[in-house]
């Protein structure tokens, strides 16, 4: 235990000032590069999507579709091989392979612009670099928000994914030559955003080379599977950097990024991806709102529900990397294998529009099979949040993780039962988590973008409710919980006269 801690101890027991209830604009300086790194790639791959929806006139989904396709063709081997990729960050191959697919698909975009078949091969070659370089790329900035904590990785994630958007929005409308410069710039950003990152982080938080076992979540792809493919299905012919889409993106994400960030203070906002609520909402928005096609009110609420529900998911599975230690490479990676039902949301619909099949996409027997799908998906969610607390969790087996992972991973898993078995709020949680890892206050309040009143306001009550006094008796507290669990699997609070024993 470091020697500030004593003095935090002081500081948290004497200092009773109120705390600030206000938010500076100046406190943006602590936004690092990560924001604005992984914005570049948002905004590379959002004009991705509008440039090859070009690809066949009249059927803009099929470019959509096969840069989606190529994406996942790297997702999936990168998944299933994890442990002898991981870190991928750390594989000298990984960086420049990314950036060098990114730039290479805009000369190839560029150069088809020949036309005939010669024009047409290159265009595909363009989306198949495009993929595999896109794919690369996300997963090493899911690699480095893994490193942060749960309240920084909402800010970055939201921030970027708003930024990206505006970015892409803005850069779109320009000529051939400005956009192709732009399209080999961002990627070389991001490149040196992304190593100046990696950097930076303490080596106790950079990703785990091994962690422990876990049981493939079945459960979550068929959740996620069933919300895309509703998604997919609705969205087959809207595609536009001016779509209602773009714009549910940028009011999903912009308002997810200052509600946290201006309202932390009030807002427990870790209840965000800690309950099924939010997906379940956003899931079932997309249902009720996506056979209004001529709406262009719905098409927007039909992209911000599922911009937020993306958005939940991926600020899920960074929160379990980083506690649990779970390479992002098979978080992150299943996440984007299951976008394979956004292609297949948007064949079917095709083909019921285009008369292949008996049945329209607007018939009442394709709605009603459509609803019994998200009550399955609902009912999933439930089902989970019965099995455990933290119910993301569940989906991966957290009993698999505390008898196989390392020690870091069953010490997370202690501090999380715990916290539970305490009733700490979810805000308490957060602190307590970042309390365990003996970092001094300001550095916690730092993390949280809080004012170091108000963590101190935290920080005394976890000790009442912990009846404790200090941080080593809580570290203290920790051990006798552990130890007693071993021995006998009592899940009784030990006390303040167990934690005097040690």
């Amino acid at each position: 235990m470091r020697t500030e801690t004593v003095q935090d101890d002081r500081a948290v027991n004497n200092d009773d000032r109120p705390f600030a209830t206000g938010r500076k604009l100046g406190d943006l300086k602590h936004l690092s590069l990560c924001f604005f790194g992984f914005a570049f790639i948002r905004a590379w791959d959002d004009m991705a999507f509008y440039r090859f929806s070009a690809l066949v006139p009249g059927q803009a989904w099929i470019g959509q579709d096969l840069f989606l396709l190529a994406m996942i063709a790297v997702f999936a081997p990168l998944a299933v091989f994890a442990r002898k990729v991981a870190p991928l960050y750390e594989k000298p191959w990984s960086m420049p392979t990314a950036t060098a697919a990114l730039i290479a698909s805009t000369v190839l975009w560029v150069a088809s612009g020949v036309g005939g078949d010669a024009g047409f091969a290159l265009m595909i070659a363009s989306i198949v670099c495009a993929g595999a370089g896109a794919s690369l790329s996300i997963l090493m900035w899911a690699e480095l928000q893994s490193c942060f904590n749960p309240f920084r990785v909402v800010i970055y994630v939201s921030g970027a994914f708003f930024l990206g958007a505006i970015m892409g929005w803005l850069f779109v409308g320009m000529g051939l030559e400005r956009l192709s410069f732009v399209l080999v710039v961002l990627p070389l950003l991001s490149l040196v955003c992304l190593k100046i990152g990696f950097a930076k982080i303490p080596k106790a938080d950079l990703p785990k080379r091994t962690w422990g076992k876990m049981r493939f979540p079945w459960g979550l792809i068929v959740v996620l599977g069933i919300y895309q493919f509703i998604f997919g299905f609705h969205a087959a012919d809207d595609i536009s950097m001016v779509s209602p889409s773009v714009w549910g993106t940028i009011i999903a994400a912009g308002a997810l990024f200052l509600a946290t960030y201006l309202l932390s203070h009030r807002f427990d906002f870790t209840f965000i991806y800690r309950t099924p609520f939010v997906l379940m909402t956003c899931g079932l928005l997309i249902t009720l709102l996506a056979f209004s096609k001529s709406n262009v009110v719905g098409s927007l609420f039909i992209s911000t529900a599922y911009t937020s529900m993306f958005l939940v998911i991926t600020i899920l599975l960074c929160d379990i990397s980083h506690r649990y230690g779970i390479s992002v490479l098979v978080l992150c990676g299943i996440q984007e294998v299951a976008t394979v039902t956004v292609v297949g949301g948007d064949l079917l619909e095709s083909s019921m529009n285009a008369g292949l099949l008996p049945v329209r996409a607007d018939d009442t027997i394709v709605i009603v099979v459509l609803t019994i799908l998200v009550v399955i998906a609902t009912v999933a969610l439930l089902f989970e949040r019965k099995a455990s607390e933290e119910w993301g969790l569940a989906f991966f087996g957290a009993d698999k993780i505390a008898e196989d992972g390392d020690e870091a991973s069953r010490f997370a898993l202690r501090c999380a039962e715990i916290a539970d078995r305490y009733r700490l709020s979810p805000r308490e949680k957060e602190v307590f988590w970042l309390l365990t890892s003996e970092k001094t206050l300001p550095e916690i309040a730092k993390e949280l973008y809080i004012a170091t009143g108000t963590l101190k306001s935290h920080t005394r009550r976890i000790y009442q409710k912990l009846d404790v006094h200090s941080r080593q008796e809580m570290m203290d507290l920790i051990e006798v919980e552990a130890y007693d669990g071993a021995v006998d699997g009592s899940k009784k609070p030990a006390g303040k006269s167990d934690a005097a024993q040690v």
